[in-house]
């Protein structure tokens, strides 16, 4: 049978502002996201079957992986039937292209934490909008969607899916999904830390939301020298700018949050923050043999935490 196999990558927000709702309930956003070295595989594959079908396994020594080695995750938490975006996302992609000649079976490896403000379900949904694009042109013999086409779907299945399908670093606007490519003068070297359990996005907005209740909301925007930090690829100078309007209300939800917070100012992390809604950490070390420390001794503490590259 015929089978295709795509990657797309976890995320950081190295930096968020989100502004007051808006009256649609969306939040116009400035962000600027990194793609980090934990990846998504999806793996679509042409079946004697019909319909679409969803398996899903672990990454061997990935944070997804020790979080079940932990019994604070289990794989079937991941829904298989339609409402999991990759399957939105395939349905997305053969609505222009030929008819599939059999059934779809998509197979995800996951490496990125469920519901870990990780972007984890986006990037199922990118590499998914890759897969299923290759697999439906080789099996139709026609060409496959261009890139942007499959960035207009990607626009369509969630915000955070048209930075999942480009990857590196990018300045998002709008409501993220608006997207202008950020230089990285020098690889930075993150370690992450997953949570017990995730938080929901939507109540980190309702959160957000409620603590400001009573303050006048400016417009988000990028702290000046932000990205020239990142370009000139000195994490000292990049550290002190790097802020998330969610963490707040992710501590809000998730006390918990803040020992794991403060264990990286006690490890010498150069800063210490929520990746996007949370609840998953990540700390900003100085090299990879840093970070590769910590995350050891971390892990030996019995945190899931990952030493990881960044873009």
């Amino acid at each position: 049978m015929l089978a295709e196999r795509a990657q797309a990558p976890g995320k950081v927000n190295l930096f968020f502002a989100a502004g007051p709702p808006r009256p649609d309930g969306y939040h116009d956003v400035a962000s600027l996201y990194c793609a980090v070295g934990t990846t998504e595989t999806v793996t679509a594959t042409l079946t004697a079957g019909t319909g679409i079908a969803v398996g899903v396994a672990a990454v061997p020594g990935s944070l997804v992986a020790q979080q079940i080695a932990r019994g604070s995750f289990r794989l079937d938490a991941v829904p298989t039937d339609d409402s999991n975006l990759v399957v939105r996302a395939a349905r997305a992609v053969l609505e222009h292209l030929p008819a599939l000649p059999g059934g779809l079976h998509l197979q995800i490896d996951k490496a990125v934490p469920v519901a870990g403000g990780m972007g984890g379900g986006s990037a199922d949904a990118a590499a998914a909008l890759v897969a299923v694009n290759r697999l439906a042109a080789r099996a139709g013999g026609v060409p496959g969607l261009d890139d942007d086409a499959l960035l207009r779907l990607a626009a369509g299945l969630g915000a955070d899916v048209p930075f999942a399908l480009t990857g590196g670093a990018a300045v998002g606007t709008g409501t993220g999904a608006r997207l202008r490519p950020a230089a990285v003068g020098a690889p930075l070297h993150l370690v992450l830390v997953a949570a017990e359990a995730g938080l929901s996005t939507p109540a980190v907005y309702a959160e957000l939301d409620r603590l400001r209740a009573l303050e006048d909301v400016p417009a988000p925007g990028l702290p000046e020298g932000l990205e020239d930090a990142l370009a000139a690829g000195t994490p000292e100078e990049l550290a002190p700018l790097l802020a998330n309007d969610l963490q707040p209300a992710a501590l809000s939800l998730a006390p918990q949050l803040a020992p794991v917070l403060a264990a990286g100012a006690a490890a010498g992390a150069l800063a210490s923050f929520v990746s996007g809604s949370g609840p998953t950490v990540a700390h900003l070390m100085a090299d990879a043999d840093a970070a590769e420390g910590l995350a050891a001794r971390l892990r030996g503490q019995g945190a899931p935490a990952l030493a990881v590259r960044a873009p």
